[in-house]
């Protein structure tokens, strides 16, 4: 029998007693990629920004956890911060919103709304030249992860190299590992072996309201026209942020510190 996965480290701000926000990031970020937001909202709120393992300052394991493992890791860091077993708001982005579905799906008394960001719950290229590029980045991340296993420090320039093609904040890429890489690499293994293959997501139906928020100002859109319908079709609601790019919870703070404070009123979430 497999160990258990131990909670991940968290930041906190706010009231505890106040109603509770998660927010889960993505490569190749870490809990500091939601200051904004917990600058804007800890006062409304009870804010916890996990960072999952190999990122930022948190523990590091050489090859990184699949899937179910994370989903593990993250149901026990928000239990260990919920209050009196209450269902919680995500707020999720890039990797964090695909574990956010997962999450959900897995453990759907632990989550009560998303506000998902980027990341739709299944994304499919419009184009061959959209497939090609997310293929090649994304395989490339995979190459960085396998060499960084053997030459850490080649493996750790490399993937700064792909972070800067694919136009990863310049704050974010100074940090950049390639122990990171690990989401690319469980993901593609599940895509290419059927062995592994209900470690993924896969068609992924909203079990709860979802507030769907994605950039226009980019080379791929990471979310199908039939996610945006189901999204609708289960309570929730879309938005296009103009000029957004990836990153837009830091370029656009105020248009997403606004949604998330809306979403909760409008879902009759009492505000601390």
């Amino acid at each position: 029998m497999a160990s258990p996965i131990n909670a991940f480290a968290a930041e906190t701000a706010g009231d505890p007693a106040a109603p509770m926000l998660f927010f889960m990031h993505g490569w190749p970020d870490d809990a500091s990629l939601w200051r904004k937001q917990f600058a804007a909202l800890s006062e409304q709120f009870y804010c916890v920004a996990v960072t999952m393992p190999n990122f930022g300052e948190s523990a590091r394991k050489v090859g990184g956890h699949d899937f179910p493992q994370l989903v593990e890791g993250l149901a026990a860091t928000l239990r260990q911060h919920q209050k009196d077993g209450q269902a919680v708001t995500l707020v999720t982005h890039d990797w964090g919103a695909y574990l956010g579905y997962m999450l959900q799906r897995r453990y759907p008394e632990l989550v009560a709304r998303m506000v998902a960001l980027d990341i739709g719950g299944h994304a499919r290229p419009n184009n061959s030249k959209e497939a090609v590029f997310t293929m090649a980045y994304q395989w490339a991340l995979v190459l960085c992860w396998w060499v960084g296993g053997v030459l850490p420090p080649l493996g750790n320039l490399m993937s700064r190299g792909v972070g800067k093609w694919v136009r990863v904040p310049r704050r974010q890429r100074a940090t950049m590992k390639s122990r990171q890489c690990y989401p690319y690499f469980y993901f593609w293994r599940g895509m290419f072996f059927s062995r592994w293959k209900s470690s993924l997501l896969g068609f992924y139906k909203p079990g709860c309201p979802v507030y769907f928020m994605y950039g226009k100002r980019k080379p791929v859109m990471f979310h199908s026209e039939r996610w945006l319908k189901l999204v609708e079709e289960t309570g929730g609601r879309n938005e296009a942020v103009d000029g957004g790019g990836h990153w837009f919870m830091e370029t656009h703070p105020e248009i997403v510190n606004r949604a998330i404070a809306e979403w909760c009123t409008a879902q009759g979430i009492a505000q601390a």
